[in-house]
């Protein structure tokens, strides 16, 4: 069995085109390369090289190796990195989800019934979900709809509901509930932690404009414009605000989210979803 360490010094000689640079990149003697290439011709069983008197170069036998040596070096690492992300896999749950509000919980849930495993977790979009689930990037997933695929298992497990804050002096600030059309053409604070909220607002005000809580420039404005949270939000901020707290009556403000996994891991994941049932 040939050693790998020659040739990837075979690949470092190609690559350098003198012995001596191949040693100094490798750090090592060049004595000790020219013996390995030695080594590696006898190994072999053929010429790699043309010797001339101050002077080493690949002769059609050494080229040749050369690309072999190359593709199996690259075999090798992507081998290595396979194996260290299934064992990385095995000790880590990756969650995927639609909101960023559910995750510290889910966090924590997830830490308690999974001692010792490393947790992490991604805020990304619906339509990407789904297929990054089948492909096990996640093993858990957060819907904020019943997925429709015959090879998830999934559960509800929170609700949420999108409501307005508004000034006392606001002209809606006495209704009972709110289309978000008859919100249209305000300018409105959103909250960082909004999650997909945001794309819904957006889309059925066109003409609003919209302010994100951590930018500076804009503070002194927020004292004086309407906000977007949640009940979920709401719950556990617990801050007083003297803004009057009304609901969003359109049909896509009322959210169920659900937990997915691949029906495969279902027993994996058994602990989770008995914890919501």
């Amino acid at each position: 069995m040939i050693e790998i360490h020659l040739f990837e010094q075979l690949v470092a000689f190609a690559s350098c085109g003198t012995l001596s640079a191949a040693a100094e990149q490798l750090h090592i003697s060049q004595p000790s390369l020219s013996r390995s290439m030695q080594r590696l011709e006898d190994e072999l069983g053929v010429k790699l090289f043309d010797r001339q008197k101050s002077r080493l170069t690949l002769n059609e036998n050494g080229a040749l190796t050369v690309q072999y040596a190359r593709s199996l070096l690259m075999q090798e690492e992507s081998m290595i990195e396979q194996i260290r992300d299934y064992d990385r896999k095995k000790r880590t749950i990756s969650v995927g989800s639609c909101t960023p509000v559910l995750i510290p919980d889910f966090v924590s849930l997830l830490s308690s019934l999974y001692e010792g495993m490393t947790i992490s977790t991604e805020v990304t979009g619906d339509p990407h979900l789904a297929e990054q689930l089948r492909e096990n990037k996640y093993q858990l997933v957060i819907f904020h709809e019943e997925p429709d695929a015959e090879d998830f298992y999934s559960l509800p497990i929170e609700s949420e509901h999108l409501y307005v804050l508004l000034p006392p002096v606001h002209p809606l600030a006495d209704a009972d509930g709110l289309y978000l059309k008859d919100l249209d053409g305000q300018t409105f604070l959103l909250y960082s932690q909004i999650g997909f909220w945001d794309g819904l607002c957006r889309r059925k005000m066109p003409s609003s404009r919209f302010l994100l809580q951590q930018e500076m420039d804009v503070l002194g404005e927020l004292v004086e414009n309407s906000a977007f949270t949640t009940d979920y939000v709401m719950k556990r901020s617990r801050q007083e605000t003297d803004r009057v707290i009304i609901p969003i009556l359109d049909e896509e403000a009322n959210v169920t989210y659900y937990c997915a996994c691949l029906k495969s891991e279902k027993a994996r994941f058994m602990p989770v979803f008995r914890h919501f049932r």
